[in-house]
């Protein structure tokens, strides 16, 4: 698991020679978006801000019969202002490239008729609901590690001392001797081997 980036992908085709495509999309993104562009060999790289999140897409155009098809790799930080992302809550970010390939048929529409007009305009994001979203998740995220920190902390207790309690939602279990002290050396390993792959994950990143 990537714990820097979440990563997503879309791609569909289009009835339109390949240049027409690509410039197209160029604009929605630049245009539209207001995202940094830069070609790439077989497309180009786009950056700029979702959701208070820093993001960048890869858009690809390959030759598709009569046709041009499009793939959109986007690549989201996980960390932003409005939290730290786990998954994609509501289905935020698959809308938002479907946005982006609805408006490019219209983007090539507007330059076909050879009326200088801006990039289609894209539909305002539904941020309130978001970040309703994103809220509610972020209560779980840190109800969930209170759980864990709490129980890890006991799990070392019950290592030195034979006595185990843990906590969960019928109540407290209590396990003594010898299986208290494998239990609790298990979910120390566990805790240990997450904070080992977060610790890991960041390393390769920054290299």
């Amino acid at each position: 698991m990537d714990w820097k980036y979440k990563h997503f992908h879309q791609a569909r085709t289009f009835a339109a020679p390949r240049d027409e495509v690509a410039d197209a999309a160029r604009r929605v993104m630049s245009e539209s978006l207001g995202w940094v562009v830069a070609d790439t060999g077989d497309g180009f790289s786009a950056e700029g801000n979702s959701f208070a999140h820093v993001a960048s897409a890869k858009f690809q155009f390959q030759p598709a019969g009569t046709g041009t098809k499009v793939d959109v790799d986007l690549r989201v930080q996980r960390a932003g202002a409005t939290g730290f992302m786990l998954f994609d809550v509501g289905g935020y970010y698959h809308i938002q490239i479907r946005k982006w390939l609805d408006a490019i048929p219209l983007a090539i529409h507007q330059t076909a008729s050879g009326t200088p007009q801006p990039a289609p305009a894209l539909r305002p994001e539904n941020k309130t609901g978001a970040k309703l979203f994103n809220g509610c998740l972020m209560i779980s995220v840190a109800i969930l590690f209170l759980w864990f920190f709490a129980n890890f902390l006991s799990a070392i207790v019950g290592v030195l001392t034979g006595t185990l309690y843990l906590w969960g939602k019928g109540g407290t279990m209590v396990l003594h001797g010898l299986a208290a002290r494998i239990v609790a050396s298990l979910i120390i390993l566990f805790g240990g081997f997450l904070a080992w792959r977060i610790t890991k994950s960041g390393k390769t990143k920054r290299r």
